[in-house]
């Protein structure tokens, strides 16, 4: 047994033990700071999240507020039966991998005079640009459309500031707490990869003379045509069974400016699949457009695939510069015939076929206007102490089809949303 003392009649414990409880009462405090901090960070933690949280949110609907903008001119812009739809292109931008605004789509009326630009921030004149002062964001992208190239162009459109009067950091001060951005892209300007019916004389076909991205395209879409009524996006075609040539995400991409799912037009009050707006410039859209016609029962002449190949690069070189009767230099066709006037400078009467040969086998399928739409929008989250920090983003994206219904307030005809989808940054 340890000795013990006495003194003063008091029994005493050794030291050793008065140490002994003090190190139990020092690791207990220790372990009581090391609660209080863990609940400390844990509550930090869940603030933040809590933020990011709300910042996303707001994010969010941001970019609803671009995709509504974007609805709201379209409509506007375009409802009525007399409007006329055409790309960039064909003011003269040429296809080059640093041309971001070549893919915009454009307004213009039956007389030839321009109206607007679809895309946020965009100017007001027919120069397809952003004015001085606009910021531009991709909202055709990697994701998209593969690395910046001729015929896989990215497109921009101009972020829009959204402010606010005053937040509650700053009472009375306006705020910049955000910013959106919309892109309307032409789906009637590409050549449909499926044409429900009824459409005229017969659904267009991709061109392809050798193996590339628009040959496995083909192929996929000839070997799984029964399917393609369940597909309900572009994008979503890459669900479908490789055949021999493989579906892969940069065939989609490589045609994502020149093929569409389904693209429809009005025709009096009926939706017509297989249409083709010719206010376009892409050779590719031209060489399927003259294969399309190889496909025509009881055509006096075939175009041969070299002749295809080559004068579909003539027909889009040409283009901007040629002025007729329905068509300025620079500007859109706003008639069918305006159209076979310079198809008639492409296939001369002295050649086989001739415009005069073609023109009525796949006039029925052509158009000056498109119905069918695709509307990207993003927002964004700024934080409010500090305007410059962006805290959220977000992406979405709409097909929107044109309807035979009238639209309200006599903004011609209403425009309906097929299809709606949240994106990533990749999916961009």
């Amino acid at each position: 047994m340890p000795r013990e003392s006495f003194l003063g009649g008091q029994k005493h414990r050794p030291a050793r033990r008065r140490g002994f409880a003090l190190i139990i009462t020092l690791a207990l405090l220790a372990l009581l700071v090391l609660a209080v901090m863990a609940l400390s960070a844990l509550v930090k933690v869940g603030g933040q999240v809590s933020a990011a949280g709300a910042y996303q949110m707001q994010a969010r609907q941001n970019a609803l507020t671009g995709l509504n903008v974007g609805l709201g001119e379209l409509q506007r812009h375009a409802g009525d039966d007399t409007r006329i739809t055409a790309m960039a292109g064909i003011t003269g931008i040429a296809a080059n991998a640093g041309n971001t605004t070549r893919h915009w789509c454009g307004v213009w009326r039956n007389d030839g005079t321009f109206v607007a630009w679809l895309v946020s921030g965009a100017q007001s004149s027919p120069t397809a640009a952003l004015p001085n002062g606009v910021t531009g964001i991709e909202l055709v992208s990697v994701g998209s459309v593969g690395a910046p190239a001729a015929n896989s162009e990215h497109v921009i459109a101009g972020k829009i500031p959204i402010v606010v009067s005053e937040t509650p950091g700053t009472p009375g001060v306006a705020a910049t707490i955000g910013h959106y951005a919309f892109l309307v892209s032409d789906e009637g300007v590409k050549t449909p990869a499926y044409s429900p019916a009824p459409f005229p004389v017969v659904a267009p076909v991709i061109f392809a003379s050798a193996t590339n991205a628009q040959s496995r395209l083909r192929d996929a879409l000839t070997a799984y045509a029964p399917n393609l009524s369940k597909v309900i996006s572009y994008e979503q075609l890459a669900v479908l069974p490789s055949p021999a040539a493989a579906l892969s995400p940069s065939t989609l991409q490589d045609n994502f400016h020149h093929v569409t799912l389904a693209g429809r037009a009005l025709g009096g009050n009926q939706l017509h699949g297989g249409m083709m707006n010719v206010n376009m410039n892409s050779a590719i859209f031209w060489r399927n457009l003259l294969q399309t016609y190889n496909t025509v029962p009881g055509i006096p002449a075939t175009i041969t695939s070299a002749t295809v190949s080559a004068r579909g690069t003539t027909i889009q070189n040409n283009l901007p510069a040629f002025a007729t009767a329905g068509k300025s230099p620079n500007g859109p066709f706003t008639s069918i015939t305006s159209f076979g006037n310079y198809l008639a400078t492409i296939f001369p009467a002295t050649g086989s076929p001739t415009a005069a040969q073609i023109m009525p086998a796949v006039g029925p399928m052509l158009t000056v206007r498109s119905d069918t739409f695709r509307l990207r929008a993003y927002g964004e989250a700024l934080n409010p102490a500090d305007p410059t920090k962006i805290e959220a983003t977000a992406y979405c994206e709409a097909i929107v089809q044109r309807t035979p219904d009238p639209a309200p307030n006599e903004l011609g005809r209403r425009f309906i949303t097929l299809y709606f989808r949240w994106l990533g940054p990749d999916d961009i």
